[in-house]
């Protein structure tokens, strides 16, 4: 971190964002930002580096990474399901309707 560069703690609700999600994005901000993670009691905290509008964007990250989570959570069957048939379509089984 630059010397002089201010650090600001944002506190992410565990109840809306997993602990996933937030290293993700900080994987994300990996060369624009220094980010910190920390479990805390009830979420995650983050302690980011680079000033205001840097965090917004990076709290941003986290949201667009928890709607890529939950959704994936949510269309794993269906998407496990097209890619077997898929499989055994291309590999010349014949699949039950």
């Amino acid at each position: 971190m630059k010397p002089g560069m201010k650090t600001e703690p944002v506190f992410l609700s565990g109840e809306i964002y997993c602990e996933e999600a937030v290293k993700l994005a900080a994987a994300v901000f990996e060369g624009r930002a220094k980010v910190r993670v920390i479990k805390a009691a009830g979420g995650v905290k983050a302690e980011i580096s680079g000033g205001e509008n840097i965090t917004r964007e990076f709290c941003g990250e986290v949201l667009n990474q928890q709607c890529r989570i939950d959704l994936s959570r949510k269309n794993y069957k269906i998407a496990s399901l097209i890619a077997t048939k898929a499989l055994l379509s291309a590999a010349g089984e014949k699949t039950a309707k």
